[in-house]
C-alpha cells in the first residue's frame, strides 16, 4: 500500500515520512522471518520515498541505510533484492549530504 501511495505523490511521500512510514517499512524489513520478496518490496518503499530530500534524510536518520544494507547481504544471490537495494541506496544518495558520509 505504500508503494502505491509514494509511486506518483511527493506529498504521500512527506506524509509516509512524517506518519511513521519509514520506521514501519524498516522494522518490517528486519524481521528475521519475512521472505525476500517482502524485503525487495520494503527496499522499494524506501527507493520511492527517498525521491523526497527531506524524507531521504529521514530515512537516513532513522537507519535506513543500514537496513538496506543487511538486506542486500543477506540476499546477496537474488538480482531483485539487489536492483531494489542499489536504487535505494542510489536514492539516499542523492537525497542528503549526511547520507552520502553514512
Amino acid at each position: 500500500a505504500l508503494r502505491n501511495l509514494a509511486i506518483n505523490s511527493d506529498d504521500n511521500r512527506v506524509r509516509i515520512g512524517a506518519e511513521g512510514g519509514i520506521g514501519a517499512v524498516i522494522a518490517a524489513m528486519s524481521h528475521r522471518r519475512v521472505s525476500a520478496g517482502v524485503e525487495a518490496r520494503g527496499c522499494g518503499v524506501l527507493r520511492l520515498l527517498a525521491a523526497n530530500a527531506g524524507v531521504g534524510g529521514k530515512i537516513g536518520q532513522e537507519g535506513g541505510i543500514g537496513a538496506v544494507l543487511a538486506v542486500m547481504k543477506r540476499h546477496g544471490e537474488l538480482v531483485r533484492v539487489q536492483k531494489q537495494g542499489c536504487g535505494a541506496l542510489r536514492n539516499l544518495a542523492v537525497s542528503s549530504d549526511d547520507n552520502r558520509v553514512r
